[in-house]
């Protein structure tokens, strides 16, 4: 059963996630999936408005992905994704039934169970067989000769700049109390601009964008790469291959220590080489886990102050920590020293009360 169509925008605040919203929506699907008797367990939410729900009482194990309120990132991206990396050899859900309609948008999945390699880490496991499996996911994919052909966006220069600007819509106010000026923010895109633009070349893939633990899990009865499966694609785009490895070694949730990090690094390199020398890697390491750091400043104040969600703030201190770092390279000297002049303080905490700033976006 496929009914997929162009997806017009839902439009639905922070309150349709109060409750169960487009319950009616779930139940019809199921049932026109041959699953009217089954009962839903809804999973934890986390920054996102996709919803899962473990289904009992099917066939199979399965998951309901409910991705209705999700207007940045439609199902059929999902879809398209999922496709393409399972064509590739590689361990992504199965998806059985989905519709993606103007009124919902609902996929049917394989349930690959509780073991992400997060929860396994946290339960005690060691952390290193994780990585390793990680970065010979990644080599592998990379060295895929149709890695970079599936039919997704690119992950252009433009969507780049746009996504380190969050740093100055929700970063900057709080960091120094009000919005930097219209002057300094146009330098700040041009820094950005001339750095993204002067790379030397590097390899494309598909990035999976958020090729982070918790998107990984141990699925029982597979071998070698493939019980290794992968989740929360649906943003992914073709672009530099470097930045999954960013995305994974420097990760905000997971301490990595340095002689893990260059165990790793070494790991990746004797595999795949996504670029013409080790520096231009290295180089292209540092702009990447700069920009999505960047990006992510911003994400996790306006989580906070427009959204009421601080769960994540504590992660803010260790981005800050990884950006200040790259920041000494010689090629980014132009951007820290931006920060530097519009008294955005990399070394210093938030302070206290800065939701209350003045600065922020209209809310």
């Amino acid at each position: 059963m496929v009914l997929a169509q162009a997806k017009e925008q839902i439009v639905a605040g922070p309150e349709a996630l109060n409750g169960e919203p487009y319950a009616s929506q779930r139940t019809d699907f199921l049932a026109r999936c041959g699953l009217e008797n089954v009962t839903l367990e809804p999973l934890p939410a986390h920054a996102s408005y996709r919803r899962y729900y473990r289904v009992y009482g099917g066939p199979r194990p399965l998951l309901l992905m409910d991705a209705t309120l999700d207007v940045t990132e439609p199902l059929m991206w999902f879809v398209t994704v999922d496709q393409h990396l399972r064509s590739l050899g590689l361990t992504a859900p199965e998806i059985y039934e989905y519709e993606a309609t103007d009124t919902h948008e609902l996929a049917l999945l394989e349930d690959f169970g509780d073991d992400t390699y997060d929860v396994l880490i946290d339960k005690g496991a060691d952390p290193m067989p994780f990585y390793e499996k990680a970065i010979d996911v990644l080599a592998y994919l990379h060295n895929h000769a149709d890695a970079a052909k599936a039919d997704v966006s690119d992950y252009t220069v433009e969507r780049m700049l746009n996504e380190a600007e969050n740093t100055i819509n929700w970063y900057a106010p709080a960091a120094r109390g009000s919005a930097v000026s219209d002057e300094a923010r146009m330098a700040y895109r041009e820094i950005w601009q001339n750095i993204l633009e002067t790379m030397p070349p590097v390899q494309d893939s598909i990035v999976l964008y958020d090729y982070i633990f918790n998107n990984m899990m141990h699925v029982p009865g597979r071998d070698g790469l493939n019980d290794c499966g992968l989740l929360d694609f649906q943003a992914a785009r073709i672009g530099p291959a470097v930045y999954d490895v960013v995305s994974l070694l420097e990760d905000i949730r997971r301490d990595l220590a340095p002689e893990a990090f260059q165990t790793l690094r070494r790991r990746y390199l004797d595999q795949s080489r996504i670029t013409d020398t080790e520096e231009e890697f290295d180089l292209w390491f540092s702009v990447m886990t700069t920009q999505r750091h960047c990006k992510n400043f911003g994400n996790l104040v306006r989580l906070f102050v427009r959204d009421g969600k601080p769960q994540l703030l504590k992660y803010i201190p260790r981005m800050r920590n990884f950006a200040w770092q790259h920041l000494q390279k010689p090629e980014l000297a132009a951007l820290k020293n931006w920060f530097t002049e519009n008294d955005i303080d990399l070394t210093q905490d938030l302070k206290e009360g800065f939701e209350n700033a003045n600065g922020y976006p209209k809310r």
